[in-house]
């Protein structure tokens, strides 16, 4: 497993649904925008420090590295990001 440097996090984005109705016209342009939800599945040393490994983290717009990582379990590498701390808006409590 891939293990961060510095501020850093590894995450890998979770997609979120689209939201479903017939009252608003969703452009095509918001669907290609990638989810702004990711779990974290590595930590750096942190300066904040308040994220830790499995937490839902809210990211902002178009950040990160992109990196191909093989997760324990899986048979084929998976797209992840590393970001830094300060990418990180908001965790997720409760979920």
């Amino acid at each position: 497993m891939l293990q961060p440097n510095g501020a850093r996090l590894l995450v890998k984005r979770i997609e979120q649904a689209m939201p479903e109705t017939q009252h608003i016209i969703i452009p095509e342009t918001v669907e290609q925008k990638s989810s702004a939800f990711a779990i974290v599945l590595g930590v750096g040393t942190l300066k904040q420090g308040g994220v830790e490994v499995g937490d839902i983290v809210v990211l902002m717009d178009y950040v990160g590295a992109p990196v191909q990582v093989l997760l324990p379990g899986d048979e084929e590498k998976t797209e992840c990001l590393i970001v830094n701390e300060d990418d990180v808006l908001a965790v997720m409590e409760g979920v």
